[in-house]
């Protein structure tokens, strides 16, 4: 007999997981591909849609070769990087490369969309409360029209690349709320027009949007025969890649729960239905589904931190290792302190200008410390933010593929203070996006009783007392050196674009 199964994507930066998951919320059989991040110039970061997809039409075609015939795949749920953005025309043909969330060419915009308006206006506006930075659609929109009017007027929507999977699996063109935040207003659902006037965009310019747990359409039968999957299997629209993960790894929790959502960049928060006030300078708060509220920062290098370091100064290449070099090194390492910003930064200081650097480099500094002083960097970026929460989460689920790198989570919990616990998968992700389509084909009543049966936790991380201590004393240093170097960051940045 056939297992009941869904069918999940999660369409990361720089890879795309598969997995199979039962309403049980295990998973039963995962696959990953990889595609690469483009770098046309300074602060242009880009990638090239139709490679990703047909990537993905890879993996579709080759899964029930690898998977066998054992399943029954009940429905397809998606997730995806978010602020990622490309412009398609009239026959969903792409007219430019997606504009990654890293990209930082429309940061004179998102400036100047900050001076067009106040905190107060944009927060009606918007229906939330977060930092404006480049990789929201305004000014990228802004950018666009002022540097490829001739493009922008040709096309029909700007899409993200969730959006552009559903289109080419089901001729529908649609987006979930979410994903639409800061053109979009998040509580009452209604479209900016203010904002896309601002940015020079027809209203038209932005797909239909509907909730996550929404069919958007049917896997049509052509698509079905070429990438070898059943006809007429239901496309769940599913979330951007932080909702799906938040919902996997915490699920709808009726008390403060705290997550750090793992992957090329890191994501700490906690989601509440307890009331919150306007969030602190820094941090973002807005609405995750009904009266539950997500409040959060983001680092922009977290695991890519580590993955830059493996690539070029490392001499291991695997988890297992890293582990082992790490456990050379006292907690400290020995004074050496790294700022994880190689792709600047956006919460709490969204400063595109900020850079990575090592500080402290002494002549008996090994490899090693240098590991070390990777995982503590990303450790204090995170608290970085989580100093700024309007309260500590009384714990951290961690999720995510760098949660497996258990010395990892042990060096969190040590610098936060509080506990992180591990699920049982690293792919809160498609876990997530699984729950939504277990409520959607009505095997659970609510999103709350799919997520209380379909997420497990398996180990703590208690902290540390002495390295806590010795840790709260490294991030005042930590901080200084950010500010000291604020005005540096941007000397260099400017230079560099002089030189180009």
């Amino acid at each position: 007999m056939q297992s009941s199964v869904i069918l999940t994507l999660d369409i990361g930066t720089t890879s795309c997981k598969l997995v199979l998951v039962n309403q049980h919320g295990h998973e039963l059989f995962s696959d990953k591909t990889h595609y690469p991040l483009f770098f046309p110039k300074a602060g242009h970061v880009e990638q090239n849609p139709q490679e990703i997809w047909s990537n993905i039409q890879g993996m579709l075609r080759s899964l029930s070769r690898n998977a066998g015939k054992a399943y029954n795949i009940e429905a397809m749920a998606i997730s995806s990087q978010i602020s990622a953005h490309f412009l398609v025309d009239a026959e969903g043909n792409p007219l430019t490369n997606i504009i990654s969330w890293m990209d930082s060419r429309a940061a004179k915009e998102a400036r100047d969309l900050v001076n067009s308006y106040t905190k107060a206006e944009l927060r009606e506006e918007l229906g939330m409360d977060m930092l404006i930075g480049p990789a929201f659609i305004p000014p990228k929109l802004k950018w666009l029209a002022v540097n490829q009017p001739q493009t922008l007027a040709r096309a029909r929507y700007l899409v993200q690349i969730k959006e552009y999977v559903i289109w080419q699996l089901t001729g529908e063109w649609r987006s979930d709320l979410t994903s639409l935040k800061g053109i979009v207003n998040q509580q009452n659902r209604r479209l900016s027009s203010k904002l896309l006037r601002w940015a020079g965009a027809p209203d038209g310019i932005i797909p239909p949007c509907g909730d996550p747990w929404d069919i958007a359409g049917h896997i049509k039968p052509d698509v079905a025969g070429n990438l070898n999957l059943p006809g007429g299997v239901p496309v769940i629209l599913g979330w951007n890649d932080l909702n799906a993960a938040v919902l996997g790894t915490v699920g709808i929790p009726r008390h403060k729960s705290g997550f750090d959502v793992t992957g090329t960049s890191e994501h700490i928060g906690f989601v509440s239905a307890d009331s919150l006030h306007t969030s602190p300078e820094g941090i973002n708060c807005l609405p995750f589904v009904d009266d539950v509220m997500l409040s959060y920062g983001v680092t922009s290098s977290g695991g890519q931190a580590l993955q830059w370091y493996m690539n070029n100064i490392a001499v291991s290449k695997n988890y297992v290792d890293i582990e082992r070099h790490v456990n050379r090194v006292p907690a400290g390492a020995e004074q050496l302190i790294f700022l994880p910003y190689i792709n600047g930064e956006r919460n709490p200081w969204w400063n595109p200008n900020a850079q990575g650097v090592f500080f402290g480099l002494r002549a008996h500094h090994t490899k090693d410390h240098m590991t070390r002083a990777v995982l503590e960097g990303v450790g204090f970026a995170l608290k970085a933010n989580t100093v700024r929460l309007e309260t500590m989460p009384s714990e951290f689920v961690v999720s995510g593929g760098a949660s497996s790198l258990d010395i990892w989570n042990q060096i969190k919990a040590d610098i936060i203070g509080v506990p992180f616990k591990k699920l049982n998968t690293t792919e809160a992700g498609c876990l997530g996006v699984a729950i939504l389509a277990g409520y959607a084909l009505g095997w659970y009543p609510s999103l709350a009783a799919a997520s209380e049966n379909m997420i497990r936790t398996s180990k703590v991380y208690t902290p540390k007392i002495e390295n806590h201590l010795m840790y709260n004393q490294k991030f005042e240093t930590y901080l200084g050196l950010y500010d000291a170097l604020k005005p540096v960051f941007d000397i260099n940045i400017n230079q560099t674009e002089v030189v180009e």
